[in-house]
């Protein structure tokens, strides 16, 4: 798939957890020219991975990733970029300062910490949100992470337009949502071939009849995705998105997270 992508001009990306990137795929990755490696990481210790992923893979992760970064360095390869994500939470934000030491011991060189997207499952709930909701000394602790990358010449960023640290305490004023771009630079398509605005419309939805009715664009498998992305229910989509009555996924971001 990264091959036919790549042979088309296409950048790549995708997200893992690490957990299969064995020295095989890892070198298929290498040979179909991936231009970005994204793991996701959420502890520091294989207690909090643990705790948050459910899945006792900690360990393994990291010898994968320690061994897929030494073969590229041995093989001279750019690509893809390997980089770090780290959903922040209460639960897990004192692993912040080791998990940029693990990155940086590693050789990865780019670190993002992503907010918390909440829909009051799991740990998935509003208690654990740092989003306007950081205490001092939690702002302090991602302040210290950002020297420390600066220091060490690792690219600390928010997930989304900003630093870290602005985005646990900005406010988007009275149209939270207004400053996203994603309604007219990208689409997520799941597997089902469903077109959705964004990778956070797939969740908190309070029915079948919302998501289908609400949040699904369009399916890949009935049209092209040009006559979606140009179509009518994309258009009213994006109608709604710039009144003060969007969908009520969008109406969300930057109320209770941050984009």
């Amino acid at each position: 798939m990264i091959s036919y992508l790549k042979a088309r001009g296409t950048y790549v990306l995708f997200n893992s957890n690490g957990i299969l990137l064995n020295e095989k795929r890892g070198q298929a990755l290498i040979d179909a020219g991936l231009d970005e490696y994204r793991l996701s990481m959420d502890g520091a210790t294989r207690e909090v991975y643990a705790h948050v992923r459910g899945v006792d893979a900690f360990d393994k992760i990291w010898r994968n990733v320690r061994a897929f970064v030494a073969m590229q360095r041995a093989q001279d390869a750019c690509k893809p970029a390997v980089s770090l994500w780290f959903t922040a939470m209460r639960e897990n934000l004192q692993d912040l300062p080791k998990l940029i030491d693990l990155a940086s011991d590693a050789g990865i060189k780019e670190v993002y910490m992503q907010r918390l997207v909440y829909f009051e499952e799991g740990l998935a709930a509003s208690k654990q949100s740092l989003f306007r909701r950081a205490a001092r000394e939690e702002l302090e602790l991602v302040r210290r992470c950002e020297e420390t990358c600066r220091e060490r010449g690792i690219t600390f960023s928010a997930a989304g337009t900003t630093t870290p640290v602005q985005s646990l305490v900005r406010d988007f004023g009275e149209r939270p949502w207004s400053g996203c771009r994603r309604p007219y630079t990208l689409t997520y398509i799941t597997s089902s071939g469903n077109v959705l605005s964004c990778c956070f419309a797939p969740f908190g939805h309070k029915s079948a009849k919302e998501y289908k009715e609400e949040r699904v664009l369009g399916n890949v498998f009935q049209e092209p995705i040009a006559e979606i992305w140009q179509g009518e229910r994309y258009q009213s989509f994006r109608s709604a998105f710039e009144s003060d009555h969007p969908a009520r996924h969008c109406s969300q971001c930057g109320l209770n997270w941050s984009y």
